[in-house]
């Protein structure tokens, strides 16, 4: 029993690190403990750490700028309402999107172990086809279709440079792209927020996220090499407004992580690299598919509680802050994880990154372009 809540403990402590520091992903960390002392239960620790550090790497999002591979379309969006005194009202709908997604999944997952294999097998050979039709969709609804296929073919000409070069292309990539440029923008203090008592949450909107990243997910989770970044793609696309995209954007987590943890047991491959690790080290039963279960079943409720807590605990001091050392502080601590991961070559791929970021803000155009950089390597590989 000790030894069980010592693993509680330190799955939650590690989950928080990787959804709040850059740089401290939750593959990263799953990595050490599976290069450390394998015990009885270390999965579990890997599976709360997993399940806690998607509602941490919100609240990173919202309050420090920094994307995760799901919610970098978000961004902008994140940084325009926090600047308009709106923090809560995106983490509301971002948590409420991922708990729900996760707890949905939990409960259709008899039915989902029956229909993802199929779904799986199908998929995969129509990848590249669903990639170039998001891709044609994206770029001729801009305005500016020039300036559009500019930033989607020099972020794509980065990616594929960068993930056939980096140790960690997505973090270095990712936070370039959609990270940097808003920590330039930041102004030196933020305005007041509301809190949620003035915030009307529409259910309409949360159900049509809740749907739209389940379509997401069944269309592109399950394809080889296109996770929640290419499918936060398509959901972007077909959302009415960015209120019901912050719902689906936590949503595309949530199912990510559930349906990652059916298709271990049911195909033997999971779509996120620290369960794919687990898999060697551990028999992914049913047995072991329903612990998993049930434990993303219950952290997911307690993580969804401590998180909002600390959310408003950061409005009512976000006044105080200054934001330009915040945003100095933050863009130490990725140069530092670049370098650390990938030295002098990590800092050039972040510059990169950063100045097509720049530019495609400079130009008004879409940031969603700046997807070119996981899209076009991703049609590149699955064509050849």
């Amino acid at each position: 029993m000790i030894d069980f809540a010592i693993a509680v403990f330190f799955g939650l402590l590690f989950g928080a690190l990787a959804g709040i520091v850059p740089g401290m992903h939750a593959n990263f960390i799953g990595a050490l403990i599976l290069a450390g002392t394998v015990g009885p239960y270390s999965l579990v620790s890997i599976i709360i750490m997993l399940v806690s550090s998607q509602f941490f790497e919100i609240l990173r999002a919202v309050f420090l700028f920094v994307p995760e591979e799901g919610n970098v379309l978000a961004m902008h969006p994140i940084f325009k309402f926090v600047s308009e005194g709106k923090a809560l009202v995106v983490l509301k709908l971002s948590l409420l999107g991922l708990v729900i997604a996760m707890l949905l999944g939990v409960i259709l997952s008899p039915a989902l172990i029956f229909i993802m294999p199929p779904v799986f097998m199908f998929a995969k050979d129509y990848a590249v086809f669903f990639l170039a039709i998001i891709a044609a969709f994206l770029i001729l609804t801009d305005e500016h279709k020039f300036f559009a296929l500019l930033i989607f073919a020099l972020a794509g000409l980065v990616g594929w440079f960068g993930l056939a070069m980096l140790n960690q292309p997505l973090l270095i990539l990712l936070t370039g792209f959609f990270g940097v440029p808003l920590l330039f923008e930041a102004k030196a203090h933020m305005p007041k927020q509301m809190m949620l008592e003035s915030t009307f949450v529409d259910k309409k909107s949360i159900a049509r996220g809740i749907g739209a990243a389940g379509l997401s997910s069944l269309l592109l989770t399950f394809i080889p090499a296109v996770g929640p970044a290419q499918a936060s793609v398509f959901t972007r696309s077909i959302m009415k407004n960015v209120e019901e995209f912050f719902v689906a954007i936590g949503a595309l987590s949530g199912f990510d992580t559930v349906f990652s943890m059916i298709l271990l047991y049911a195909v033997g491959k999971a779509r996120i690299g620290v369960l794919e690790q687990a898999g060697n080290f551990f028999t992914f039963d049913f047995q072991t598919l329903v612990l998993a279960l049930v434990i993303t079943f219950l952290v997911s409720i307690l993580s969804y509680v401590v998180v909002l807590r600390l959310g408003k605990f950061f409005v009512k001091h976000i006044e105080t802050v200054n934001y330009r050392w915040v945003g100095i502080g933050v863009l130490v601590l990725i140069c530092g994880a670049s370098i650390f991961f990938d030295g002098a070559l990590g800092i050039f791929f972040l510059a990169a990154a950063a100045g097509v970021g720049w530019l495609a803000n400079k130009l008004q155009t879409k940031m969603s372009h700046c997807m070119g950089s996981l899209m076009i390597p991703t049609m590149i590989n699955l064509i050849f």
